[in-house]
């Protein structure tokens, strides 16, 4: 219902009017008794009725009433001019005795939207496809409400129509304008990244989010550094921070990255800094080169996501007078200022002006409108009522007093916000997907059969041409004529639909006819109804080049340009398996090494040394290079792998050959230096299995050469072969001796000197080899140290003993305080599991750890005294006792063991053996008991063989001892028989004491 009147006068204008129906005057006073007051003048000035018909007749949109049973009862001009009809009578002439529904294009949808209005009593911008009068269809967004009367009686429907067709086809236009470039970037064989300002991860390609073991929407709005090792962080923080102090140079750099389910990938990436909605952001491309070699499935479809656009507002209804204040508004109008309705909008806001973002805006809206005589259609930015801004489109005009004045403007005002959004969003889709693909650092193409339709402006440059004359260009005209028939055969294997997974790598042709290594991933994608061919390409060229240097550097000698041991022992291990073949040739190994060439370094300075070597190097090249393999080995040392067969015969007389080279005089410097070279000769053997067997055989020999008189060569003959063989054997037999239990724990008992008592016991390793019988440890240890196994024998013997220990202390009652010495080597005590392995040990056999001392020499000072403290620290917290073994014989200075929680000390066997007649070794021993009791350490004497040093020892001040005057060391069977007596057998004697 439209009116307007002076307050008051409000029965006499419309109690009379012919044109309001009984309830719809009744529903106009009841609004009245909620309308604000209104002075004397204002209601002259708006008591003219038809004004408001004629702002019914003036809005934009479509305005309405219909009858619930069907037909129209009025409608304005612009609901006319959406159906196609000229003016309103137009238009309820034709659709007479029609059901307003029958222009619905979906009947059903038309009974859907009048139960929601029996049901609800409104709608509001439900969208529907109608059908205009000449047959076309457009969409439309629909309001609409019931009327009733008091008793609850449906009187009409009345609503309003917008025309959104535009609308929606900017949502189409937006689909596939994003379709597009998500093709390039979506079907990209590499990984697309964009990481925003703040590190996040603005976007990311499925391929790239694959790599890493995710799918892409796990990782959008994450951080970026998350994905990166510990080991890569500090170099991708320093990248990061580059970029945000303004760097704009391309980055191409290796990372380190973590897949989701926490294994590492190496990915090569191409970055580069964009400005991305006003701030720097960084946008690449990234290849997994992990497993460059192995073939990839094809990059899963990505999911497409889609953006939803913001619903039309719907129109809304306002009249003003000259001065800015509201004289009337629809509840639509205050739905667009944010306020729940009229009345709401009315009491809250006076004057129109409030809704301007731009105050100023109105008093340039007014003066157009006062000098136009017709509607006028403008837009502004309005200012809702939560202080947010709306893009308003406003269609309003003037109306005039019979003086010409303007009393008052009305019009209508549409929230165009969603429109603009989306075209905004359409220029912001083609920018971003634009952005990634034409800022990429890979070239992006796209073909359609053999013709380029894009290529990006990386590609392009590539090739040194521009991205115009490439597309449409023939792929050939990259194809260099040595590359045709292969790619030829390639693009008919795609036409015929067999396709080869994974990248491939092929040379191409610049536009000035220069080579370029690519490596080209590619992929198939249906758009429009056809079959693209797009990928991507990468140019290797550098990459293979380093790659092909740093082969060479690795295999070869930096300073003299020969092959190096690397290379050389490929070489010879190749050799070996073609000699190992039934009729394989022989074969030899020559290795030298210069005579007095320490001498030149320290007399003449190392610089001068290396051009020593150079020459060598170059004389040996010259002269055998043709004939032979010739290594730099290392140092001064080279060796000669002879080409083809190669026996005795030819072995000695290359032999010869080198010591006759190297025996002239070379230049250095303006010096003449003479070196020799003593050569050792191996013969190629069926029972060689390594090259590190030869190798170490051939230095064999050549130090035999050395020590005979230098300047000559040794062949390896059959006794040094057998020695060789003999030691082969045994290191193969130790490696299997533990496992077969073949090792046993011998123990030298400690005695006290006063008594004879068994004090304790030192336990010593032995190998019961099964044809050679009991060996020591001098014929064995030095092979397994060499081997690795003897850290492995130190603590079989170490919690041998400990349960040993622990089972004697509860057999024999009189002997639960008994301890045992184990010695613990230099390096099993550098092992950085020492305390928790020898923690592990106290625990599984149960003992005491006060019973278990640990004989340590003082070697393991010279790697560093803080760390050796460190580590004796840590022995002692477990409990355990620390001796000090072979004291007096290593290289710590005296402080050492002052500062150190040493429990004991343990002279060793040199002083004792002639303390008696050597007085140095005498006072020496003296010294130790001496320093031993002003620092309160325990001591024990080892190697005591004699009563006479027995008893000095004894009167020097030292009571504990052990050697052969008591009992050499003997199986664990017969040191049980000795804590059964107490004694051990030396103790014994006419007067039971040593004395």
């Amino acid at each position: 219902v439209v009116f307007r009147c002076s307050k008051g006068d409000e029965r006499s204008a419309f109690l009379s009017c012919e044109r309001f129906e009984l309830e719809s005057r009744q529903f106009v006073l009841a609004i009245f008794q909620q309308v604000g007051e209104v002075g004397a003048a204002d209601r002259r000035a708006i008591s003219d009725p038809g004004s408001y018909r004629a702002l019914f007749m003036a809005a934009n949109e479509g305005l309405y009433r219909s009858l619930p049973g069907g037909g129209w009862i009025d409608v304005n001009p612009a609901m006319a001019r959406i159906f196609g009809f000229d003016d309103p009578a137009q238009m309820l002439g034709a659709t007479l005795g029609k059901a307003a529904s029958e222009l619905y294009v979906d009947p059903q949808l038309a009974a859907q939207r009048h139960a929601q209005l029996d049901r609800d009593g409104k709608f509001v911008n439900e969208r529907a496809q109608i059908r205009r009068t000449d047959g076309s269809t457009i969409w439309i967004s629909e309001s609409s409400r019931l009327v009733c009367n008091d008793q609850g009686l449906v009187l009409f429907y009345e609503g309003s129509l917008v025309d959104i067709s535009g609308q929606i086809d900017a949502e189409q236009r937006l689909r596939q304008s994003e379709t597009m470039y998500r093709t390039l970037v979506d079907n990209s064989h590499d990984g697309v990244f964009l990481i925003l300002h703040d590190g996040t991860i603005g976007f990311i390609n499925e391929a790239m989010a694959a790599t890493l073991g995710y799918a892409a929407r796990e990782l959008i709005g994450t951080s970026y550094m998350r994905l990166i090792t510990p080991e890569s962080m500090e170099q991708q923080r320093g990248r990061r921070q580059a970029r945000l102090d303004g760097s704009y140079e391309v980055q191409s750099y290796d990372v380190t990255m973590l897949r989701k389910d926490g294994t590492p990938r190496l990915l090569h990436v191409h970055a580069g800094a964009v400005d991305y909605e006003g701030q720097v952001a960084s946008i690449g491309t990234a290849r997994d080169i992990t497993e460059e070699q192995r073939q990839r499935d094809a990059v899963e479809k990505a999911e497409k996501t889609y953006r939803e656009l913001f619903q039309n507002s719907v129109a809304g209804m306002f009249r003003s007078l000259p001065d800015g204040r509201f004289a009337a508004a629809n509840d639509a109008f205050a739905r667009i200022l944010g306020y729940a309705s009229a009345t709401q909008l009315m009491r809250s806001a006076k004057n129109i002006g409030d809704f301007y973002a731009d105050p100023s805006k109105r008093d340039a809206v007014l003066a157009q409108l006062a000098a136009s005589e017709s509607a006028l259609t403008f837009e502004f930015d309005a200012r809702r009522a939560d202080a947010t801004t709306l893009l308003a489109e406003v269609r309003a005009q003037a109306i005039r007093g019979s003086d010409g004045a303007i009393q008052w403007v009305e019009g209508s005002v549409q929230d165009i916000s969603a429109r603009r959004r989306a075209e905004l969003a359409l220029q912001e889709s083609e920018t971003r997907y634009r952005t990634l693909v034409e800022h990429s650092q890979v070239g992006v193409y796209m073909m359609l059969d053999d013709r380029y339709t894009y290529v990006n402006q990386a590609f392009a440059a590539m090739f040194g041409y521009t991205e115009k004359e490439l597309t449409g260009a023939d792929f050939r005209l990259l194809v260099p004529p040595e590359s045709l028939v292969h790619q030829e055969k390639r693009y008919e294997d795609n036409r015929a639909g067999w396709r080869a997974k994974g990248d491939y790598s092929i040379t191409l042709q610049r536009k000035d006819g220069s080579r370029i290594e690519v490596v080209v991933s590619a992929g198939t994608v249906d758009r429009d109804g056809k079959r693209f061919t797009t990928g991507t390409i990468r140019d290797v060229t550098e990459q293979h080049r380093v790659r092909r240097e740093l082969e060479y550097n690795a295999t070869h000698d930096l300073l003299t340009g020969l092959p190096n041991r690397i290379f050389f022992e490929q070489q010879l291990a190749s050799t070996m398996r073609v000699a190992s073949k039934d009729g394989g040739q022989e074969y030899a190994v020559l290795f030298l090494d210069l005579d007095g060439f320490k001498l030149v370094n320290d007399s003449l300075g190392h610089a001068s040394g290396d051009l020593l070597l150079v020459q060598i190097a170059e004389t040996l090249r010259a002269n055998l290079g043709a004939n032979c393999l010739v290594a730099r080995y290392g140092g001064d040392e080279f060796t000669l792998l002879p080409q083809g067969s190669c026996g005795l015969a030819r072995a000695e007389q290359l032999a010869q050959r080198v010591l006759t080279l190297l025996a002239g005089s070379f230049d250095v410097d303006g010096h003449r230096i003479f070196s020799g070279a003593s050569v050792g000769v191996v013969l190629g053997h069926p029972d060689y299995q390594s090259p590190n067997q030869i190798l170490r055989d051939a230095d064999t020999a050549m130090y035999r050469a050395k020590a005979s008189g230098k300047s000559a060569y040794v062949i390896f003959d059959d006794a040094m072969h057998e020695a060789a063989r003999a030691r082969l054997l045994i290191e193969t037999e130790l490696r299997f001796a533990l496992e077969r239990g073949e090792f046993r724990a011998f123990y030298q008992p400690i005695v006290d000197l006063r008594d004879g008592s068994l004090q304790g016991c030192e336990a010593l390793l032995r190998w019961q080899h099964p044809q050679r019988g009991l060996l020591l440890p001098e014929d064995f240890l030095g092979v397994a140290e060499e081997t690795g196994t003897l850290l492995a024998l130190d603590w079989w013997i170490l919690e041998h003993t400990c349960r040993n220990l622990l089972r004697w202390q509860r057999r024999y009652p009189a002997h639960a305080c008994l301890r045992a010495s184990v010695n613990i080597d230099e390096r099993q005590f550098a092992a950085p599991e020492l305390i928790e392995n020898l923690r592990g040990v106290l625990k599984r056999s149960g003992i005491d750890p006060s019973a278990l001392a640990l004989e340590i020499t003082e070697t393991v000072f010279r790697h560093g005294r803080s760390e050796a403290e460190a580590t004796l620290n840590a022995l002692k917290d477990l409990g355990v006792s620390l001796v000090v073994d072979d004291f007096g014989t290593g290289y710590s200075s005296l402080d050492s063991f002052a500062t150190s929680p040493f429990d004991a000390l343990k002279v060793d066997r040199s002083f004792i053996r002639d303390m008696i007649t050597n007085p140095r070794h005498g006072a020496i021993v003296r010294t130790i008991v001496g320093f031993a009791k002003d620092l309160g350490l325990g001591l024990i004497a080892e190697g005591v063989e004699t009563r006479e040093q027995a008893a000095r020892l004894l009167e020097s001040g030292c009571s504990v001892a052990q050697g052969f005057l008591y009992s050499p060391a003997v199986p664990e069977e017969v040191f049980e028989s000795m804590l059964d007596s107490g004694l051990a057998p030396g103790s014994q004697s006419d007067s039971g004491a040593v004395a």
